[in-house]
């Protein structure tokens, strides 16, 4: 049985609820009847116990600020609406196409950010080897560049993310299963035996590289930062893999992934395999990788260095 304090609380959570939407709903009477100074101020006295109430109080601001004149405000209300929500869009049937177009525009001038901030996200994560952790930013990622074509966002590095972001979540979905079995495993093997010493942490395999020349202390730069034309690709010729082994590989859908520094003359000066496809055809392809050109990545028209990670799907 509840007590009376908590049935006091709730009944004052929802009247000020309900307070909130009836204030709500006479801000948006006010914009409505083109009173818009009164609905901003109507609007600056709701107190929003929900994120959809949240939004709605924002939206209207904006719109009230649009019809305003201040366009400098209307867009910084649509910028922080949109970096809360980059995909959710204006339902309210106060929206007019001038207000769909401004928003659409501030979307589309923010999506590129917000993607290579997914990706950083999702990169850090999976550098510590937290799967569970990168998934949801890489999907959001992968939503938001399908948004940023549909759109016509014009980017030079959104085709290399796409590829990136989609093979990450390759990689993160096909190595759940495996997991997910061997945890069922070692319960069937725990609930049948005794319980034994906790084993020695093994060491991680190192990782294969070939490198042209030690790394430079110059910045080096990724996909993921902003203000950076990717390299172009001039001559990146994969060697074949065996028959036999690529039915394998497709068999097990298996992907590899490779991280390549590329200088500022367009040369590779290190490959890495990040996800190994079979041992002696990545050595094959760390050894081809230093013949492989580009036209060098640049920042502010300056040639400068990249990691440039490569998803192989036999």
């Amino acid at each position: 049985m509840k007590s009376p304090l908590m049935v006091s609380l709730a009944l004052v959570i929802s009247a000020t609820s309900l307070g909130a939407q009836d204030t709500l709903s006479a801000a948006k009477d006010l914009y409505a009847s083109a009173a818009y100074e009164d609905a901003l101020a109507t609007l600056g006295r709701i107190n929003p116990l929900s994120a959809d109430v949240s939004r709605q109080i924002d939206e209207y601001r904006a719109f009230c600020l649009f019809a305003l004149g201040r366009m400098n405000e209307a867009e910084s209300v649509a910028e922080a609406l949109i970096r809360r929500q980059p995909l959710a869009t204006l339902e309210t049937a106060d929206t007019s196409p001038r207000l769909e177009r401004m928003f659409s525009d501030v979307r589309k001038r923010l999506l590129p950010s917000l993607i290579r901030q997914q990706f950083r996200t999702a990169r850090s994560a999976i550098d510590r080897k937290d799967f569970s952790a990168a998934e949801p930013p890489l999907t959001e990622a992968h939503l938001m560049i399908a948004e940023a074509q549909r759109v016509g966002v014009k980017d030079d590095g959104l085709g290399d993310l796409s590829v990136l972001v989609d093979g990450f979540l390759q990689l993160i979905r096909s190595s759940a299963e495996p997991r997910l079995a061997t945890k069922a495993e070692a319960a069937t093997v725990a609930s049948n035996t005794t319980p034994a010493p906790p084993p020695v942490a093994a060491q991680p395999p190192a990782t294969q590289a070939h490198s042209a020349s030690a790394a430079s202390a110059a910045a080096v730069y990724t996909i993921a930062d902003e203000g950076v034309s990717p390299p172009v690709t001039i001559d990146q010729r994969v060697p074949a893999m065996d028959p036999q082994l690529q039915t394998i590989t497709r068999a097990t859908k298996r992907s590899g992934m490779f991280d390549i520094v590329i200088d500022e003359s367009g040369h590779v000066v290190e490959a890495t395999v990040r996800r190994s496809l079979n041992a002696s055809f990545d050595s094959l392809v760390v050894r081809t990788a230093s013949r492989w050109r580009y036209q060098p990545a640049r920042k502010d028209g300056v040639p400068v260095r990249f990691v440039k990670t490569i998803v192989l799907v036999p």
